[in-house]
């Protein structure tokens, strides 16, 4: 492992260390920082929103390839350290920054329809949240690639196995989804107490979606959020419904459903 050029001791004591109660974990090996900005195939003039940038190290490389960046950051702490790093980028306009909560913060406004690649080392706890608001905008993300946990990454890939709320939201409102990568714990300073994942998602535009699934998915997410209300239960006892009209085994719980057979359930019963 070859540590980041810019996520030394230095760096991190200026900030007085990670705040793990936000899910600060700074990533610290360049190999991995590569395959993440590899796979996000940035291109100079590429626009791209990173959420928690931290010590900058991702906005750094992404910047390097060329790319526009808006970076959200929550820990006021980093944004003296950004500033200092980046002023050259942020006088050009190549570098924005936002303070706040990625979850409660708009990211563009709402007539900004221009691409953008969604590229980030994403806190835990915000994962399914921010690839939510991510995925399901009027105007998605051309791509994302994503640090998060490993098994959450393998779970939302594994589309023959069981799934999740998650897995079912990403499958939904993409094209495709893959694993680039697998990362150790030693990547990581601190290290987390899980293993991660490089997650690439291809998104679906929102016209794509209502073509491909023949309604607002929306309306599927509502009809598998009633069936995971009580993920010990049988499905049907959940939605008070006979799933048996669409195939399935009255004593199916909701994890054991496919894709397709959500998209039937969602529909009207003739």
């Amino acid at each position: 492992m070859k540590a980041s050029h810019d996520s030394g001791l230095v760096s991190r004591r200026l900030v007085g260390g990670a705040n793990t109660h936000l899910g600060q974990h700074f990533l610290v090996d360049e190999e991995v920082l590569e395959k993440i900005v590899d796979a996000s195939d940035v291109r100079t003039g590429d626009r791209v929103l990173e959420i928690g940038p931290g010590l900058g190290v991702l906005t750094d490389a992404l910047m390097k390839r060329g790319a526009r960046v808006r970076v959200i950051e929550r820990d006021r702490r980093f944004i003296p350290l950004l500033q200092k790093r980046f002023a050259k980028e942020l006088s050009s306009g190549q570098l924005t920054m936002l303070l706040g909560d990625a979850l409660h913060v708009e990211w563009f406004s709402k007539d900004d329809r221009a691409p953008w690649k969604f590229i980030s080392n994403l806190p835990y706890q915000i994962t399914s949240a921010a690839l939510r608001v991510a995925l399901w905008r009027d105007c998605p993300p051309s791509l994302i690639v994503t640090l998060i946990q490993r098994e959450v990454a393998e779970r939302i890939v594994a589309a023959d196995q069981k799934h999740s709320l998650l897995s079912l939201m990403v499958a939904l409102a993409s094209s495709s989804s893959e694993i680039v990568c697998r990362v150790g714990r030693e990547a990581f300073d601190p290290p987390p107490k899980v293993e991660s994942a490089v997650l690439k998602v291809v998104p679906l535009s929102e016209k794509d979606r209502l073509t491909r699934w023949g309604m607002d998915p929306e309306r599927i997410m509502a009809v598998a959020k009633k069936g995971f209300t009580h993920p010990r239960k049988f499905l049907a006892s959940n939605l008070a419904v006979d799933v048996t009209r669409v195939g399935l085994s009255a004593q199916v719980r909701a994890e054991d459903v496919s894709l397709e057979k959500w998209v039937e359930l969602a529909r009207p019963a003739e």
